[in-house]
């Protein structure tokens, strides 16, 4: 499996192994929950033209030219989990949640494998799908609305004067789905409308993945040939690719099932167990890419499982760490950042997991709002 080096940062992590409240964000969001959404206006907002309909085609597999390596893989399972915590270097981003309700975006020094020197660059922020390049930070604000900011917390800037369901960096321009579910590149002044009646997107090198608002369906749209493959038969959730494989969550009468479309052959797979909640992604540096499903057949908690045993005739689960349910905020490598939560569902704050088990929390009742000049 991969085993990507973390400049300088898993160089320091290393070596210390060696010498060893905001409102709750509700699962898939931006997905459907089984009833359709309002499809997108026939007139497009001002400043862009409305995007021409998509040609509907059969799958013709393999559908994809190439597999996902871990690091697509890895963006598109943030997306998933509106990402609200990144690492450049030794600098650790993320969200922050105070005593008094409050969040905020800060930025911490991760020193002997701790993060330190927490730094308010935000404040009133959920930092929901926080990204970063060229040394800024790209994020949707408390109204949805995309803006940036320098990672030392200077030029702060509105990217797009319109809330948006999530914000995605790719190939140097913003990928922002608007409220009314039309899907808009923007670089600089240029604004171009990709789809509309989007519930959910995800931009790839190999196509746009996303879920129709009018029924959930999961398609993959070639942007070039302007031309649409529906992948599923009903509505899709979180949908993630691994490999060649799209996995998702499915809502059926027993409750919600994993399903696997193999994206080179079109064959489906399905899990018989039902689970709660979303489908997390997590990576294991021995075990390589992880399935975190709640209540999984009935068990109490959440249950660890690899990918490549998750449709065995009787998967092997392990029990996840920790008392309290987690949800996963951020993937960066082989570190992760958990949101808790108390038995009762009320936000306890936030978890950077690191290998070996080490791990560094930041609990809401801890904390005090850092004082703004």
């Amino acid at each position: 499996m991969r085993k990507r080096t973390i400049a300088l940062l898993l160089a320091v992590l290393l070596l210390a192994l060696a010498g060893c409240g905001a409102p709750r964000p509700e699962p898939d969001t931006r997905l459907p929950s089984g009833t359709a959404e309002p499809s997108a206006p026939e007139s497009a907002p001002s400043g862009y033209a409305a995007p021409e309909p998509p040609r509907s085609v059969e799958a013709s597999f393999p559908l994809l030219k190439e597999p996902f390596s871990d690091l697509e893989t890895e963006e598109m399972a943030n997306h998933n989990a509106r990402c609200c915590a990144c690492l450049v270097g030794t600098q650790y981003f993320s969200a922050c949640l105070y005593a008094d309700g409050s969040c905020a975006l800060v930025r911490y020094e991760i020193v002997d494998n701790i993060p330190r020197d927490r730094t308010l660059l935000v404040a009133d922020c959920p930092a929901d799908d926080l990204c970063e390049s060229g040394g800024r930070l790209y994020y949707l604000n408390a109204a949805g609305v995309p803006e940036s900011v320098s990672v030392d917390g200077t030029g702060r800037r509105t990217e797009l004067d319109e809330p948006c369901r999530s914000l995605q960096l790719h190939g140097g321009a913003l990928y922002c789905l608007l409220a009314d579910g039309t899907l808009l590149c923007v670089r600089g002044e240029e604004k171009e409308a990709l789809l509309s009646g989007c519930a959910w997107a995800f931009v790839s090198e190999q196509g746009i993945f996303y879920t129709s608002a009018a029924d959930g369906r999961a398609h993959l749209f070639d942007r070039a040939a302007r031309t649409d493959v529906t992948l599923t038969a009903g509505a899709a959730r979180t949908p993630t690719v691994v490999g060649t494989t799209l996995f998702y969550a499915a809502d059926e009468p027993d409750g919600r099932h994993l399903c696997a479309l193999e994206l080179s052959d079109g064959a489906h797979r399905r899990m018989e167990a039902a689970f709660e909640g979303p489908v997390e992604l997590l990576l294991d540096w021995d075990e390589g890419w992880q399935l975190r499903l709640a209540a999984l057949g009935g068990a109490p908690g959440q249950q660890l499982l690899s990918c490549g045993e998750a449709f065995a005739a009787s998967p092997t689960a392990a029990q996840s760490p920790g008392a309290e349910m987690r949800r996963c905020r951020g993937i960066h490598d082989i570190l992760h950042t958990d949101e808790l939560f108390s038995s009762d569902g009320s936000v306890l704050g936030f978890e950077l997991v690191m290998p070996g088990g080490i791990s560094t929390r930041s609990l809401a009742a801890e904390n005090r709002p850092e004082k703004t000049e």
